[in-house]
Formats: structure tokens, sequence, C-alpha cells
């Protein structure tokens, strides 16, 4: 149960989480975290996916002999039209200005996180710690996308004042 947990959390995330992290999501001591870690990294020595450490951090990752395969579902998906999930993530970061993950995932009413990373793999959007509090992250259109999109300000997109005052009842 508790590897079927962390293993769990790390494959939502779709980013690393550190170990305080997933110490605080899943309930479990520090230590147990750290030994079901080491569980899950040998149970996946060969798989198609490892668990990649990285000083206090970890996430699944594809593994080395399965790379070029995942790449080009990965090429595909950045060359390709961007998905209805995307297309929602981006809208609320272009409307809203700044948003954290767990904001965007609140207005969507569905987790975002593979949409965010697509994003930010793109070159849509960026990603900042909020300077009120170092464990979140923002999200914000990129000078690339109000390029691509032939705007030079957010104020520039239809309907901004009426989707600004929309969504700030989710503020």
């Amino acid at each position: 149960m508790e590897s079927q947990a962390i293993e769990a959390l790390l494959f939502i995330s779709g980013e690393p989480l550190t170990i305080k992290d997933l110490v605080r999501l899943s309930g479990f001591d520090r230590k147990k975290v750290e030994e079901v870690l080491g569980e899950i990294e040998e149970s996946l020595k060969n798989r198609g996916i490892r668990l990649l450490k990285h000083e206090n951090s970890v996430m699944l990752t594809t593994a080395p002999e399965v790379s070029e395969i995942a790449g080009q579902i990965a090429k595909e998906r950045l060359e390709g039209d961007l998905s209805r999930s995307a297309l929602e993530t981006l809208s609320v970061i272009l409307w809203k200005g700044r948003a954290s993950r767990s904001g965007i995932d609140y207005i969507r009413g569905v987790h975002s996180a593979f949409a965010l990373r697509t994003l930010l793999i793109r070159g849509l959007v960026e990603r900042v710690q909020d300077p009120r509090d170092a464990r979140v992250f923002l999200y914000s259109a990129t000078i690339d996308l109000y390029k691509y999109l032939g705007i030079s300000s957010p104020k520039d997109l239809p309907k901004y004042d009426e989707m600004k005052k929309e969504l700030k009842q989710y503020d």
C-alpha cells in the first residue's frame, strides 16, 4: 500500500517532488518514504521507467534504453496541435496573468500537471517561484507566446476585461 501511494504521487505530479513533499502528501514518516523509494527504485530496474533522484528531489522518468521511442511521442506532442487540456490551461494562464497549478486545477476542475508540462516544454509558459510561498510555482505566458499570437499585451486578448473579471472569483 505504501509503495503504491508513493508511486501514484510521483506519477500524478509529473514534476520532481521533494522527500518533504512526499512525507506531507503521503502521511508517512521520512524513514518510511525513503524505504519505499528504495523499493520502487529496485522494482523499476528492468522496466521502461526509472526513479530519478537528484539532491533531495525524486521523479519518475523514462528509462535510458527506451528514450528513443519515448522521444518520438514527445516530438509528436511538441509538433502537433495542443490538446484541449493544454488549450484550457493556456487560456487560464493568459487571462489570469499568473496562476499556480492548484489555482489552474481549481478553475478547470481537473488535474493540469501534464498540460503544464507540455506548455513549458513548448516554451509557451514559464514557471517562477511564488514570492509569497517558496513551495508554490506560478505560471505565466512567455514573450514568445505573445509574439506568436500577434499581441503585445494580455489586454489585447479578446474580451480581456470581461474574462479578467470572471476569473477574479477564483482568487
